[in-house]
């Protein structure tokens, strides 16, 4: 696999679908460049992909909390990316309550985020209170 300019061997390869091997190459990143957060940023989404949620989750908000200080990662993405890690991993849950409470990880994390309503509607689809749709209703 060739590397691509101002790309990462790890962006490189989950580009390219090839989630191990871009989680082996972000663990080697941060390794030497442990203050870059596109390298937890790469590692996270690719034990995503993995569906490793819980293991994604914890990488999204080291990725955050390294960002804070350059401002490289795109907020809306990262947002979107440790949501729906969030989601994988409590949907993964064997216990209800226990997956409703790794989804309210995602307002202490991002008070403000895209997410929030997300995150009430999400516990009460997994507690069957709220039935899921599949086609998104279009606003006129």
């Amino acid at each position: 696999m060739g590397h691509q300019y101002g790309m990462s061997r790890a962006s490189v390869f989950n580009e390219a679908g090839e989630f191990e091997a871009a989680l082996e190459a972000s663990t080697q990143e941060i390794t030497r460049e442990s203050d870059n957060a596109e390298h937890y940023w790469d590692r996270a989404s690719a034990l995503s992909s993995l569906e490793r949620y819980d293991e994604a989750v914890a990488e999204f908000e080291r990725a955050k909390l390294v960002d804070t200080k350059l401002g490289v990662l795109d907020d809306d993405m990262l947002d979107d990316a440790y949501f729906s890690a969030l989601l994988g991993a409590a949907r993964q849950e064997k216990d209800i309550e226990t997956g409703c409470e790794k989804l309210r990880r995602y307002l202490t994390v991002f008070p403000a985020g895209r997410h929030v309503t997300d995150t009430d509607e999400w516990q009460r689809r997994l507690r069957g209170e709220l039935k899921s749709k599949f086609v998104k209703e279009r606003l006129e």
